[in-house]
């Protein structure tokens, strides 16, 4: 393979990433992606690559490049098989990127990242029995346990979701109806997960997609939607335990409706919130099948 047709080549791939980044910012879909405070870095990629193309497909027309005078020749791959594979690797993503830009997590996804709380639940349990084991082992009383004062100032400093949403949490408390939207969805939420009993008896109407845990029961399901920090990598489940006959008829990954009352129930020993259905109905998939958390950490009380 001969100089300029590495140059072309290469190119051609900074252009098509530079396409397919502007294909995604022009349909929306590139919130299937980041989440919208990465933007920024977006439009910067963008205008990178834009211009990194620009001038690797105008190096075609100069026959020979000066030396650059670092005592090593720049030379590039003779073997066609060799320098296509390499090139493989950067336009396979751009041609998968125009051809499944819309696609989004669902319910097959849930089922390897689990269910958010459920994860916590389980280091949580796992750090605070070995830490019994320890004490019993020792011989220790727990009445005896003297706290050390570090770990003490570390609980206090401690940021809860009431800590971080205290518009919302007001706003929660004084209503006697909880509706979750995009904008307030995770915060909603992570409210309900801290404090179940003080919710408990307000109705509330919710909207998201059908997953199963393995060990519920028949009836049971949770009504969720993936929420997004940074990037798609980064996304986890954030929904709501409902139980009800009428949830036998809705498959996994079909978008429902939600109206019930707001109970709490025992979830892998932890006290969790589940909707007491009233309604059900399905719903078109949105649009937009994320939510994305937005807090300013800068603003919270140390």
């Amino acid at each position: 393979m001969k100089r300029h047709h590495h140059i072309f080549i290469r190119s051609v791939i900074l252009l098509g990433f530079t396409l397919l980044l502007f294909k995604l910012m022009v349909t929306g879909n590139i919130y299937n992606y980041i989440a919208p405070k990465m933007l920024p870095y977006f439009y910067f990629a963008l205008i990178v690559f834009m211009i990194l193309g620009g001038r690797q497909f105008l190096r075609g027309d100069r026959a020979q490049e000066a030396a650059c005078g670092c005592n090593h020749e720049h030379s590039y791959s003779s073997s066609t098989i060799k320098s296509f594979s390499i090139y493989l690797l950067f336009i396979i993503p751009v041609i998968s990127g125009f051809l499944f830009s819309e696609h989004t997590l669902g319910a097959s996804v849930a089922k390897k990242k689990g269910y958010q709380f459920a994860q916590i639940d389980e280091s949580t349990e796992s750090t605070n029995g070995i830490l019994s084991e320890s004490n019993q082992q020792e011989g220790v009383k727990q009445s005896e346990v003297t706290p050390d004062p570090d770990e003490t100032s570390l609980e206090d400093s401690v940021i809860t979701p009431k800590d971080m949403y205290p518009e919302r949490y007001t706003e929660m408390s004084t209503k006697e109806k909880i509706v979750l939207n995009d904008d307030n969805y995770i915060s909603t939420i992570n409210l309900l997960e801290e404090e179940p009993e003080t919710f408990a008896g307000k109705s509330i109407v919710i909207r998201g997609f059908v997953y199963r845990e393995p060990n519920f029961p028949a009836s049971r399901i949770v009504v969720g939607r993936f929420g997004v920090s940074c990037c798609v990598a980064d996304a986890g489940i954030y929904g709501i335990m409902a139980e009800g006959k009428q949830v036998l008829n809705y498959n996994e990954d079909t978008w429902i409706e939600v109206h019930g009352t707001v109970q709490t129930a025992m979830f892998n020993d932890w006290n969790m919130p589940i909707i007491e259905l009233s309604s059900i109905h399905e719903i078109n998939k949105p649009k937009q099948t994320y939510v994305y958390e937005e807090i300013d950490y800068s603003n919270l009380e140390q």
